[in-house]
């Protein structure tokens, strides 16, 4: 199980505010700090189930079952920190950019000798 609180996100404007040519673009809006967005908590579950069959003293057959993020909880891994240039901010400040992959599971048969 993982859980984690949101990771520290810089807002930006977008643009080069302060004319310094600087790439990457890093001017902040006014009135916001630094690290002043958080991505949103983190929470995964995964899961591992193994049945062996013993065939004599070094043999073996294994049965596997994994799951990861076993909850197909949606978790947002960066959100997008463009601010704009203007006094209000754009309709996608903040929203997530990219997630987590969703729920995978695994079966695998494994014979050990």
């Amino acid at each position: 199980m993982t859980l984690s609180s949101g990771r520290p996100v810089n807002a930006l404007t977008g643009a080069d505010e302060e004319h310094g040519c600087a790439y990457p673009l890093a001017s902040r809006p006014l009135g916001l700090r630094r690290n002043a967005l958080h991505t949103p908590g983190f929470f995964n579950v995964d899961l591992r189930a193994l049945k062996y069959f013993p065939f004599g003293e070094k043999r073996r057959l294994d049965l596997v079952v994994e799951s990861f993020n076993l909850l197909n909880h949606p978790n947002a891994v960066s959100i997008n920190p463009f601010y704009g240039s203007g006094a209000t901010p754009l309709p996608t400040f903040a929203a997530p950019t990219a997630f987590a992959p969703p729920r995978q599971v695994r079966l695998s048969i494994d014979f050990e000798f």
